[in-house]
């Protein structure tokens, strides 16, 4: 496989399929879930991302950003959802899945939007010697911990309050 993206090629692809086969509902929370995200922590993050990164490092994290974006787009516009908030959180969590092995802790500060509907996301960051893989979004439940009431597929209690 073509390393387009960086070493993390295939987890970026991975995470935009998963974007692509997203509800209505999960369009929603993430884009709440981003307009939520301190923008100072955000700027933070990808100010990080361009101190640790050459000009020649970061062009494969800006590609998969823009094919982040691009698929959010294209799924905005099927599920006629039209908050541009969705297509920034998708550019930030492909861009720190293609950076997550320099970014260290930023890349929570730039997935936690995507994290919300893809909570692979927020519990296992990709190094350079262990891709992570990102499970289908339609695969598999997410689990309960015991005592913890369910939540709706395309629900967090975070976004509730």
């Amino acid at each position: 496989m073509r390393t387009v993206f960086g070493p993390h090629t295939q987890r970026v692809l991975e995470v935009i399929a998963r974007l692509r086969a997203l509800s209505p509902g999960d369009v929603d929370l993430v884009a709440v879930s981003w307009k939520h995200a301190s923008a100072d922590d955000r700027a933070e993050a990808w100010a990080q991302l361009h101190r640790v990164t050459s000009r020649d490092e970061r062009y494969p994290i800006l590609a998969a950003a823009a094919a982040g974006r691009r698929a959010a787009m294209d799924t905005a516009r099927d599920l006629h959802r039209t908050d541009w908030a969705f297509w920034a959180a998708a550019w930030d969590a492909a861009a720190a899945v293609a950076a997550a092995d320099v970014i260290g802790s930023q890349f929570d500060v730039l997935a936690a939007p995507v994290a919300e509907v893809m909570p692979s996301l927020a519990h296992e960051q990709v190094s350079a010697q262990s891709p992570a893989h990102v499970p289908s979004p339609r695969s598999q439940p997410d689990s309960v911990p015991e005592g913890q009431p369910s939540v709706p597929k395309g629900r967090s209690s975070r976004a509730r309050s």
